[in-house]
């Protein structure tokens, strides 16, 4: 029997089967898969050879003692509209989408989709999705970065700069325990958004259209499409960020069935819901250990102190032997 309009969001979860595990053979996660695949082939090439994580003093020896990222839940992050951007594009991606050349009980789903009712869709999303990023710059000598990670008593942040050689995907996907760790380029660019948000619909639109009215199909597409979404909100952020040049790590907890402990951390008097994610690098020198390839310090009123602290940490790591060490170029006086 072919369903023509979205659950209301406390029956989300049970009908749809969000949560469940796809079958091998779950005809959407195929098509999403090829969506995520075309995806990270776009940003491969513009990968550059670091990326950056800008932290403060505390935050710099804890990392490299304890060879670990804290991934923070993206309703603290600076964007307030962090995932709520990116599910409404995904939903204007569905309004727009031409149904014309549909089955018309597919074309009676999708408009079910971008009705009033698809605000409980966003509602329930917002509720209930527990998402956490480790972001990074391409730039590793940013002014907006120094300033954000300024430390205490005007000391300066530090950047640590990740190699991304050997292959990108590499990174997080040899992280031990199995968790679906992901590295994505985020998007800034408006019609860049539009257009993942129209691949993403066009690419599952035919897996519903083939047969809509078998519900285990409309499951597939739906569980597919939420799990696209989720993707989208991810990695697009408002253009108002673009100076970021941002690259971010990824982690569901949701999806995770070997979820990671949620810890707490005090910032700015706020107390921030985290997760530690370890990221070794898979080959080379730095086996075993994360690719930390470059250590830069910020602005300082004490740069030669500042200097002085970061070589005499690094002779604490033998695998940190020759990483370089770097000043910024910012005349930021703190």
């Amino acid at each position: 029997m072919g369903c023509a309009r979205l659950p209301t969001s406390t029956r989300i979860r049970q009908r749809y089967g969000v949560t469940a595990a796809p079958s091998s053979s779950d005809p959407g996660r195929e098509a999403l898969l090829s969506w995520l695949k075309q995806r990270l082939n776009t940003d491969l090439p513009l990968a550059p050879a670091l990326l950056w994580h800008y932290t403060d003093a505390r935050g710099l020896m804890g990392i490299l003692e304890h060879e670990e990222l804290w991934a923070t839940q993206t309703n603290f992050l600076n964007d307030s509209t962090e995932l709520a951007h990116g599910i409404d594009l995904a939903t204007r991606a569905m309004a727009g989408y031409d149904a014309s050349h549909v089955k018309e009980v597919t074309a009676r789903f999708l408009g079910g989709l971008v009705d009033p009712e698809m605000a409980a869709l966003a509602s329930w999303l917002d509720r209930n999705l527990d998402v956490y990023v480790a972001c990074f710059c391409s730039d590793g000598d940013l002014l907006s970065q120094w300033r954000a990670y300024a430390g205490r008593d005007d000391a300066g942040g530090y950047a640590i700069g990740m190699g991304t050689r050997p292959p990108l995907q590499g990174w997080p996907q040899t992280a031990p325990g199995g968790h679906g760790f992901a590295l994505r380029r985020v998007l800034y660019d408006a019609k860049e958004q539009e257009a993942a948000c129209r691949d993403l619909v066009e690419t599952l639109v035919p897996i519903l259209d083939e047969e809509p009215t078998d519900v285990e199909r409309q499951k597939s597409f739906a569980r597919s499409l939420i799990d696209g979404v989720v993707e989208l909100a991810s990695w697009c952020k408002h253009p108002a960020f673009e100076e970021e040049r941002e690259w971010r790590i990824v982690y569901v907890r949701n999806n995770d069935s070997s979820k990671l402990p949620v810890r707490q951390r005090e910032f700015r008097g706020l107390i921030v819901p985290y997760v530690a994610l370890q990221l070794p690098s898979p080959v080379g020198r730095m086996l075993g250990h994360m690719p930390v390839q470059a250590l830069n310090y910020g602005p300082s009123s004490e740069p030669d102190l500042k200097r002085r602290g970061l070589e005499n940490l690094r002779a604490n790591y033998a695998h940190l032997d020759g990483v370089p060490i770097h000043g910024s170029s910012a005349p930021l006086r703190l």
